[in-house]
């Protein structure tokens, strides 16, 4: 059992490095291609939020259906496929922009559910396999997402965004050979009718409404929702902040890969530290740690000029969403419906981020727009402060109650 778990472990591992590797590509740079076929920071904000947007039409009906019909597994290949499709039709229509910006919304539906289906789908795992422990699974995310990074900052520099489409298209077809050997785990949310066609236990709309009654739940909704809105007023616009202070694509590519390789280092640290604590306890602690941690990162920015304060404020993140990552899984999981697992975990992380990114990603690009790039620290400072405050209130009412 212990040697089937480790080789469980590194398959999604390695799952993780090339799904990130991917969102690497597609998610870090569109801002910088839009840019380089001449749109400004309000389009990118606009576009940008339609593809949280549908996000978040499309990743509770995609953790409904793996609780219900799919498995993970089989959805999510499904998925990888439809994502393929879509890159090579982005490449082809790249000069005829209406169609190319709907291609990248309709990619985004797709790409960005992916994510929080995956991560759903290793909380569930360890149900079956105890000894899987996510930060560590997750850090091949971040691994892969800083090697692509710098690749493809170098790649784009050198030769331009002509291969944008196509080495998101090679990522997620490296990636097929891993989601086909991982676990098969069939769907909970199944009526106990011993009918031979099974039927949904829980139907869509009620699982929301389950969901939503649970105060614990909504707490980690609004919380997370604030430390997305206070992370993307600057990672969102990164790359125009950057170029603000003259860096290029390479540059870009740098301070994404630097950030992202402290991140995959710190999670494997946290996986051996968390081995074996009270879940509950050890999860509403990093979740702490992320949002203290999310102070310091506009504050670097603010007040110092040049690229280096770049470096340092991606290094300094990359911790707090080491934290963020290790506990915002376990928490949604924790406040989850048993039947409906896959539903609860993935929903509150895709509302959560959809919400406070399409957001942030709006009101950052006008305030860019109309005021400069110094507007976005200052925007995600205030968000930072406001978490705090919600954070330390629930905090007091939890020791009232042990008290």
């Amino acid at each position: 059992m212990e040697k089937r778990t480790g080789q469980t472990g590194r398959q999604f591992f390695w799952a993780y490095f090339f799904y990130y590797s991917g969102y690497a590509v597609f998610s870090s740079y569109v801002v910088m291609y839009l840019t380089e076929k001449g749109m400004d920071a309000s389009v990118c904000g606009i576009v940008s939020s339609l593809m949280m947007i549908l996000n978040l039409c499309m990743e509770p009906a995609g953790g409904y259906v793996t609780d219900t019909w799919l498995s993970s597994r089989k959805f999510l290949i499904l998925c990888s496929g439809g994502l393929m499709a879509l890159f090579l039709a982005a490449h082809l229509l790249a000069g005829f922009i209406p169609a190319l910006l709907c291609l990248i919304v309709l990619t985004a539906g797709i790409a960005y559910p992916f994510s929080q289906l995956m991560d759903a789908w290793v909380e569930i795992a360890k149900e079956t396999e105890p000894s899987l422990v996510y930060s560590r699974i997750r850090a091949g995310g971040s691994i892969g997402f800083a090697v692509t990074s710098v690749i493809a900052g170098y790649l784009f520099r050198s030769y331009g965004f002509g291969l944008y489409f196509l080495l998101q298209a090679v990522l997620f077809l490296m990636l097929l050979p891993f989601l086909f050997v991982l676990p098969d785990i069939p769907p909970s949310n199944v009526s106990s009718s011993g009918k031979s066609v099974s039927k949904p236990g829980i139907s869509f709309l009620s699982a929301f409404q389950i969901l939503l009654q649970k105060p614990v739940y909504v707490f980690w909704l609004v919380s997370c929702t604030l430390y997305w809105f206070t992370h993307r007023p600057i990672g969102s616009f990164l790359s125009i902040i950057v170029t603000a202070r003259g860096g290029n694509p390479s540059t870009y590519g740098n301070i994404c890969g630097v950030g992202a390789a402290v991140e995959f280092l710190f999670l494997m640290f946290l996986g051996r530290q968390l081995a074996g604590r009270d879940r509950a306890a050890a999860a509403y602690r990093l979740m702490q740690g992320a949002v203290i941690v999310n102070f310091l990162r506009p504050l670097c920015i603010l007040f110092l000029p040049g690229t280096i304060p770049l470096y340092a404020g991606q290094i300094l993140q990359s911790f707090g969403f080491a934290f963020y990552l290790s506990g915002s899984v376990e928490c949604f999981r924790l406040a989850a419906e048993e039947k409906i697992r896959s539903f609860s975990i993935s929903m509150g992380l895709a509302v959560s981020s959809v919400v406070g990114m399409t957001a942030a990603n709006l009101l950052g690009g006008a305030l860019c727009d109309h005021l400069g790039v110094q507007a976005l620290p200052v925007l995600s400072l205030t968000a930072a402060g406001i978490n705090g405050i919600i954070f330390t209130i629930n905090a007091r009412k939890k020791n009232k109650k042990r008290d």
